[in-house]
């Protein structure tokens, strides 16, 4: 009796975790996204609000920037909805999104944007204070950093990452990398990091060749004499994009122009540039079974019974 009473007692504590652990919001707000209709912009908009206030991870953050692009591109189609929401539903968004961007040049981008839909999100001021110098250092490190796990230097990059700030940073600005499109993410940064240097030659690129006993040199069959990841152009473009943010390159040069926006031109404050730059797609707005699809597809299911 007291040997079950003890089993019991030990299963409680899971048991309850179990049962207050929340649902995704994909599930606990399934209702309101299959609900959505592009004839409702505002809908839109205010279960962006709901998703963002509660959103736990880069996933649901992801899901809310998208209602929000949505709310916008569907808005530039109606005319009345400002007057219907009785406020700006488009430079509410735009401002919503700059809320969610964790990187000041995007961030200042959307806010422009908010200005130019509305003139009374529009900056005033340009004399704002430059950021603190520590965050200047802690954002050079963690570029550096990333810089080092890219030419095979796990160990120093390590050092930068032991930086709890460096870190933090790191995950503060995990949306701007962790995006679909690309292998590159912080996660795979750090994973990198553990890598390096190569396990062979220990990034002195050329071994001992054992088949002549030694005495000569071979390149080394690991890392082939570049140590380091092996990464596709879309994924090392990211990186060095995120590295420039960090140091505000977008302020300083054409060519980090031109790294950021991958050879594109420069953004201006648009409404038809909301959606490219976030990476969604404006035709898929409507919420089906766990994906979005476009309206074409709704209707041929209709038509389909």
């Amino acid at each position: 009796m007291i040997r079950n009473l003890l089993t019991l007692l030990c299963l409680m504590p899971m048991t309850l975790s179990a049962q207050v652990r929340p649902e995704p919001v994909t599930v606990r707000f399934e209702r309101e996204l299959t609900a959505l209709s592009p004839a409702d912009p505002l809908a839109y908009f205010l279960l962006a609000e709901e998703i963002a206030d509660v959103a736990s991870d880069s996933q649901e953050t992801s899901l809310a920037r998208r209602l929000y692009v949505l709310s916008i591109e569907l808005s530039a189609n109606n005319p009345d909805i400002d007057s219907e929401a009785g406020f700006p539903v488009a430079s509410s968004a735009s401002v919503a999104l700059a809320d969610l961007e964790k990187v000041e040049p995007r961030k200042r981008w959307l806010l422009a944007l908010a200005g130019r839909l509305d003139d009374r999100y529009a900056e005033k001021r340009w004399d704002v204070q430059n950021e603190e110098p520590e965050a200047d250092t802690v954002a050079f490190l963690l570029s550096e950093a990333i810089g080092l796990v890219l030419s095979g230097d796990g160990s120093m990059a390590r050092e930068r990452f032991d930086d709890p700030r460096v870190v933090g940073l790191l995950n503060e600005s995990r949306d701007v990398i962790d995006r679909p499109g690309t292998a590159a993410s912080t996660t795979a940064i750090q994973r990198e990091a553990q890598i390096w240097p190569c396990p062979e030659c220990g990034n002195s690129r050329i071994v001992a060749d054992r088949n002549q006993g030694g005495s000569a040199r071979r390149l080394c069959s690991t890392c082939r004499g570049n140590p380091g990841p092996v990464l596709d152009h879309e994924t090392f473009v990211a990186y060095i994009a995120y590295q420039s943010l960090l140091l505000k390159g977008v302020h300083k040069s054409w060519s980090a122009e031109l790294a950021v926006g991958q050879a594109g031109p420069l953004l201006d404050p648009e409404v038809s540039e909301i959606a490219p730059t976030m990476r969604v797609d404006p035709e898929l707005v409507y919420y089906r079974e766990g994906r979005w699809v476009s309206a074409d597809a709704v209707l041929e299911n209709d038509a389909g019974g």
